[in-house]
């Protein structure tokens, strides 16, 4: 894979990491402790999600997280990107996969934001750029992977010396095996949507992720109760409505992940009204 250390969205890139270290699991939720806040996308409700602005604006907010999403290039680049086609930002249905690096690092991935085009400059960055970005702003790369091998990925968080910096999820579940096996000391996020049943558990079980992130939709205290007994923190996603929040909160999971970062926060701490 080529690796490229490029300037993106105005923001130069090549400087030296910021030595801090990653916020141990252990410690990320405790009786006296409010959830971590993620930022769903980087500050995707203020700026263009999966870009240099939302995470610019996510260490803003005070997000403790930075979640991205990558994809990789038909060349084996990887960039930061959700959907699996273009039709959002272009009206074509081209699969992200298929474009070469050049072609996706040209991609405007910000116009589509506001009427004002406020943030026409923005193109996908790189994975190795997003960490740079989240560590240079003191927060951790929640690293989520839609595509690309796990080989690829371990690649540019070594490359960085991020190891005990960074937590990487998935929803394929046979990649965090594989990851898991590349890279034992890089903690690991098992996502998933549906009901928590007795196979999913199980596979859970297998797995030993340190990190469980599910679908709000289909979580409550028994689910959990039953992730934290696999010995896993527990992320929600994606809770947007405050009071939503407050109760999630209350439930007892070590992370919330939300499109709206700032006002989370506040929710959380100060029992703030919608």
């Amino acid at each position: 894979m080529r690796r490229r250390i490029e300037a993106v969205a105005g923001l130069a890139v090549g400087l030296a990491v910021v030595t801090m270290p990653l916020l141990p699991l252990e410690t990320m939720h405790g009786k006296d402790r409010s959830p971590l806040i993620v930022a769903h996308r980087g500050d995707s409700t203020n700026a263009p999600e999966n870009t240099a602005a939302a995470i610019r604006a996510a260490v803003a907010a005070g997000a403790d997280l930075i979640e991205f999403d990558t994809r990789e290039t038909k060349d084996g680049d990887l960039l930061l990107f959700h959907d699996g086609d273009l039709r959002r930002y272009t009206g074509q249905k081209t699969p992200f996969e298929a474009l070469g690096f050049q072609e996706a690092r040209q991609l405007d991935v910000g116009s589509w934001f506001d009427e004002k085009k406020t943030f026409a400059s923005e193109r996908p960055p790189t994975l190795e750029e997003a960490i740079r970005f989240c560590l240079d702003g003191g927060k951790i790369p929640l690293i989520e992977r839609k595509t690309g091998s796990a080989a690829a990925h371990l690649k540019a968080i070594r490359d960085l010396k991020a190891e005990d910096r960074v937590i990487v999820q998935a929803f394929d579940w046979k990649f965090l095996a594989e990851f898991r096996a590349l890279a034992p000391e890089i903690p690991i996020g098992a996502l998933g949507s549906k009901e928590i049943d007795a196979a999913r558990v199980e596979s859970l079980r297998a797995l030993k992720p340190d990190w469980v992130g599910w679908n709000h939709e289909f979580l409550d205290p028994a689910g959990i109760a039953t992730f934290h007994g696999l010995g896993a923190k527990v992320a929600v996603w994606t809770v947007n409505d405050l009071a939503r929040i407050r109760q999630f909160s209350a439930w007892g999971v070590d992370a919330i992940i939300t499109d709206r970062p700032g006002e989370a926060r506040l929710a959380v701490a100060s029992g703030q009204k919608d």
